[in-house]
């Protein structure tokens, strides 16, 4: 007795087959010329910026404006100035809760932890929106990046 494997052409039929091999090669060449269009699309775009750094010799390491650059660094002055003032004011309304000999007084350790984790959090709490303190201060002090 022998077994037949089953891409045999004699059980599916030469017909079927051979147009399921037609129309993978067809999707594979269209497939692999897709690839190579996109591919000389980059290729293309790569020795044109290579052509101007060429033409002029410097390659700016950030494309941002100077006026981009100094707005930025005020919105992260802003937002560290938010996270500090939330951070004060966490540590403040924690310092109000009394403790319980329950558990045991706290440890050095975690109150150094406590402290750690509450800063972080006030400072992803002032980069995600925090009070609205960060954006009146980036209003006000905006116009006097502008006259400079």
């Amino acid at each position: 007795m022998t077994i037949q494997p089953i891409g045999d052409g004699s059980l599916l039929g030469n017909a079927v087959q051979t147009s399921y091999d037609a129309a993978r090669m067809s999707a594979e060449g269209k497939s692999f010329k897709a690839t190579l269009d996109e591919l000389q699309r980059k290729a293309d775009a790569v020795q044109s910026r290579t052509s101007e750094t060429a033409q002029t010799g410097y390659v700016p390491k950030n494309p941002m404006t100077a006026d981009e650059l100094q707005q930025k660094k005020l919105r992260e002055a802003c937002e560290g100035f938010e996270a500090m003032f939330l951070s004060m004011m966490y540590k403040q309304m924690r310092a109000t809760v009394p403790e319980s000999d329950l558990f045991g007084k706290k440890s050095n350790a975690i109150k150094i932890f406590e402290d750690m984790r509450d800063t972080e959090l006030m400072n992803q709490a002032a980069k995600s929106g925090g009070i609205g303190l960060a954006d009146m201060m980036m209003k006000q002090l905006s116009p006097t990046i502008r006259k400079r």
